[in-house]
């Protein structure tokens, strides 16, 4: 193994790493992980567990191979065991990262009371999540059983890598994912064979171009979800909760949630969670927040 340190200071968009590695060590397959846990390199998806830095490996490579360096692989360990494994780019995409509000989200609901697989449970969920990137949320939820995921994008490269993660997630007994192009502009075209559950919205709203676009396919969604028959013995016309989780970034992002309350959705919870970071304790700054919030449409 080879070991080096890398200094990363405040500010920086991106770190530059450079290593020399014994050809020796490449005769098989290799891979590069950078941690600031070198006894752990994969990350607990638990909130207080979470590092400053998350984790990231290079993918697979040998000695006839160059390294890809646009891609990077978050590997986090969910409870029950289970591997979740999130391939995103290196580069200014805003859709192929993940981001604050995703990671801590996808923490939240998988540590959530009842949340742990029950392979015996006849109840199967239905999820559907808005402007997926690189589908960790959606791809979390996976983890428990008998879930049906639907994770959408409007970016086209974006669902290449929420599908290739999907693929490689350690996804619970009897649960699935798909992907589909969704476009907030226009119609939802978007076809529900089952009632959506929880329809969930991560790192979103901070484009305020785009608000009164996302506010009106939620909308359809609920409505076209309202309108399926439940399976079994469920009842119909289910009332889906949706998830929406946010650092703001700007006031315009208030934008959001009048559009939501015109739109006759309830608030129902709002969960703040402080982001740890070490550089801004040590300097007695305030610590960012991700925000939860839940909303019904009470119709």
């Amino acid at each position: 193994m080879a070991l080096g340190v890398a200094d990363w200071k405040p500010g920086m968009r991106v770190l530059k790493i450079k290593a020399k590695v014994p050809l020796s060590f490449l005769r098989l397959q290799a891979r590069f992980v950078f941690s600031c846990n070198p006894s752990s390199e994969i990350d607990l998806l638990q909130i207080e567990r979470l590092p400053d830095i998350i984790s990231a490996w290079t993918e697979w490579f040998s000695r006839w191979d160059a390294i890809n360096t646009y891609v990077t692989v978050r590997r986090f360990q969910v409870p029950g065991g289970r591997m979740l494994d999130i391939c995103e780019e290196n580069g200014d995409s805003m859709a192929r990262h993940i981001w604050d509000g995703g990671v801590l989200l996808a923490a939240w609901v998988v540590n959530q009371p009842g949340f742990q697989e029950n392979p015996q449970s006849d109840l199967s969920l239905s999820i559907v999540e808005l402007g997926t990137g690189c589908g960790m949320v959606g791809l979390a939820y996976g983890t428990r059983s008998n879930c049906r995921v639907i994770l959408t994008d409007v970016d086209h490269d974006a669902l290449e890598y929420a599908s290739r993660n999907s693929i490689q997630a350690q996804v619970s007994y009897n649960s699935a994912s798909s992907t589909r192009v969704l476009d907030w502009s226009k119609p939802v075209e978007v076809e529900l064979d089952r009632p959506i559950d929880f329809l969930l919205v991560s790192e979103c709203i901070y484009n305020p171009d785009s608000i009164s676009d996302l506010v009106r396919t939620i909308s359809s969604l609920v409505q076209q979800s309202s309108g399926l028959e439940k399976m079994g013995n469920e009842v119909s016309s289910a009332r889906p909760q949706i998830v929406v989780s946010t650092k703001v970034r700007h006031p315009s992002e208030a934008a959001f949630f009048d559009l939501m309350r015109e739109s006759k959705f309830e608030q129902k919870q709002h969960i703040s969670i402080p982001i740890h970071d070490q550089f801004r304790e040590s300097t007695g700054q305030e610590p960012e927040v991700v925000h939860i919030y839940i909303f019904e449409n009470p119709n």
